[in-house]
């Protein structure tokens, strides 16, 4: 019908409208304002410039924040995977009572604030004499870390048919190969899929951040600190401009290769 037509343009377009004036427009202002030699946040153009990416990169403060948040995003997501994938098999196949307290546990990380889990973990934490550091931010974002993984592997094993497995264990196949042979090849898009958003999550996550860390700071919580400093914000957008352009080149890598599959 004509009419569907129309509804359909016009909510395509507007879907269009909003995320590039939300997403993309933002960013390309970060690009420019990374070359722009001018050290505020005014609409005007003085000229290309490198100096604030070098500035960025020179700076111990700011490469300190950012191997910060790759350790902890990098551990997060080893340990997160690790417990979460045997877990959306129980999720997914489990039986009983206990399969319905553990569902529990994954729904309250998604409805509870993130401000609400990190003053409580910062309460926990000063109750139970433990020092902050960034050990116990990577403690606290695998509690919110591991239902997010599941949530993304299980929908894929229940799309699986669990009779092949058991085909590959009547025909003499170990667990390990049945797993290996017959199950990675086909949970493996939604692993690496669960990993990247996990990793990702864990990089850029501020608000648990800023409740758990104690001296340290990683990126998020670093530019955080630095907010009302107007000279700092060229860097800033430097360096955030680094994070964005390797970010796009990795996810395209991963999405040619064939690594994770794009609907």
């Amino acid at each position: 019908m004509p009419g569907e037509k129309t509804i359909r343009i016009s909510l395509g377009l507007y879907t269009a409208v909003v995320i590039a004036f939300f997403i993309y427009l933002p960013i390309a202002v970060i690009y420019v304002y990374s070359f722009n030699d001018i050290p505020f946040f005014i609409p005007e153009w003085r000229g290309f410039t490198l100096k604030w990416f070098i500035q960025g990169f020179s700076r111990k403060d700011v490469i300190s924040s950012l191997i910060n948040s790759l350790y902890v995003a990098s551990l997060t997501t080893s340990i997160s995977m690790a417990l979460a994938i045997p877990s959306a098999f129980y999720v997914v196949r489990g039986r009983g009572k206990i399969k319905d307290a553990y569902m529990l546990y994954l729904i309250i990380p998604f409805i509870i604030p993130w401000i609400i889990i990190g003053i409580s973990l910062y309460i926990f934490y000063w109750f139970a004499g433990i020092q902050k550091s960034l050990h116990t931010a990577i403690l606290a974002h695998i509690t919110y870390t591991i239902p997010l993984i599941i949530t993304l592997v299980a929908p894929r094993l229940y799309s699986m048919n669990p009779d092949l497995e058991n085909a590959s264990m009547d025909l003499g196949a170990t667990p390990i190969q049945t797993f290996r042979y017959v199950v990675f090849p086909q949970l493996y898009p939604a692993i690496v899929s669960a990993a990247i958003v996990a990793f990702v999550w864990s990089f850029d996550n501020f608000i648990i951040s800023y409740y758990t860390l104690g001296a340290e700071s990683t990126w998020p919580v670093w530019v955080f600190s630095v907010r009302e400093i107007g000279r700092i914000f060229p860097v800033v957008m430097a360096v955030s401009s680094v994070i964005v352009t390797v970010s796009m080149i990795i996810i395209t890598i991963i999405v040619r290769k064939g690594y994770v599959e794009i609907v």
